[in-house]
This record gives C-alpha cells, sequence and structure tokens, in this order.
C-alpha cells in the first residue's frame, strides 16, 4: 500500500513538473516569435524554473519523511539479514511474538543475537505461553516475559531502542516468502504505532508479574 502511495505522489509530481515546463516553453516561444518587446522574461523564465525545481525537491523530500520504508524479502535468507543489520542498529530489542519458532530455527541468527548480547545489547522477548527450556538454553542471555494469556496475541513485532524516546524504530512484518512484507516505522513516520507497541509491551511485563 505505501509503494502504491508513493508512486500516486511521484506521478502527480512529474505530471505537475511537465505541466509547468510545457507552460514556460509556450511562455519562451511567444515570447521569441513576437515582435513586442517583452522586458525581463529572460530572467523571469529561468527565476520560475529554478523555484519550481526547489519547491519540488523540498516537497518530496519532507513528505517521504512520514512514509514508513516497506521491504519485501522473497526468502528466509532476505529477512535474516534484514533482521540481523535491524537489531545491530539499537541498544534494547524487544520481540513480541506467538512462539517465535522463526527465530530459534534460524542458528545464524541466534547466534548474532548472542554476539549483540555480549555487546550489551538487552534482548528481550515477550511470548504468551512460556518457552520451553530447550528454547531458552540457546538464548540464555535474553530475558524471556510470559505474558500468560489464554488466546495468542494478534501483534507480532520487534522494537528497537523503546527505553530511548525519538529513537524507536519498529519492524512489522506480515506475509510469507517470496511475499514477505515487512513495515519500518520511527519517531517521524508512525509515532502513534511506535506508542501503542511501547504500551503493549509494558502491559505484557505488568501481567507477567
Amino acid at each position: 500500500m505505501n509503494k502504491i502511495v508513493k508512486h500516486i505522489i511521484y506521478t502527480l509530481l512529474v505530471i505537475l513538473f511537465s505541466t509547468a515546463v510545457l507552460t514556460l516553453y509556450g511562455i519562451y516561444f511567444s515570447w521569441a516569435n513576437s515582435k513586442n518587446e517583452l522586458p525581463f522574461l529572460n530572467i523571469l523564465i529561468p527565476s520560475i524554473i529554478i523555484e519550481s525545481a526547489a519547491i519540488f525537491f523540498l516537497f518530496v523530500k519532507k513528505s517521504l519523511k512520514y512514509i514508513p520504508e516497506v521491504l519485501i524479502n522473497e526468502s528466509i535468507q532476505d529477512t535474516t539479514i534484514f533482521m540481523k543489520n535491524f537489531i545491530s542498529t539499537g541498544t534494547t530489542v524487544t520481540i513480541v511474538s506467538n512462539r517465535v519458532s522463526w527465530l530459534f530455527s534460524n542458528d545464524d541468527l541466534i547466534n548474532h543475537l548472542k554476539n549483540k548480547i555480549d555487546e550489551g545489547i538487552k534482548i528481550e522477548i515477550i511470548t504468551p505461553s512460556e518457552l520451553s527450556n530447550e528454547h531458552k538454553e540457546k538464548l540464555n542471555k535474553a530475558i524471556f516475559i510470559n505474558s500468560k494469556e489464554n488466546m495468542s496475541p494478534y501483534s507480532r513485532f520487534t522494537l528497537i531502542n523503546g527505553d530511548r524516546n525519538g529513537s524507536e524504530k519498529l519492524a512489522i512484518a506480515k506475509g510469507t516468502h517470496p511475499e514477505h512484507e515487512i513495515t519500518i516505522f520511527n519517531s517521524t513516520s508512525g509515532p502513534q504505532i511506535i506508542a501503542m507497541a511501547k504500551d503493549i509491551i509494558r502491559k505484557s511485563k505488568g501481567i507477567s508479574t
């Protein structure tokens, strides 16, 4: 959906810019073939072109800040690479999932998380039911939180920098490979969604105690 919005914005801007160029060309053509003097037009036309280009650039730069990033992963390897890079940018990582089977079946990602914990990154894993000792032993330095819910939650996401206001990033995935879509929000593109994710985490921790 976000890709469609981006394409629509780009299309509208291209149409607007093309129309402006054609209009300016028409004015220039009339001026070049006019028998009457049109003072200052040779200054006005370049000024309008520069101004239009500047507005176009500022609009795109400003508007894209409010659109979340969307990635499509075709394979498990692509998702693993994304998760490793995503986790590496945070000082705290909170994973909210149902059984986290996707994590514990991926030794490459498990080893990466172990290395990050050794580097000082705090890893929290929140699940509705208690994980097996086998799973916990695979990542024994992580913090496991059981929210003790009878029904599996719909929320599945990974939040980094949850304790640093303004620096949070939230990754939400849907679909399966080769159409595994990950939407990434930050404090500009999705502050409300990040706030709800932090509320879910806070309430899950409160239930677990």
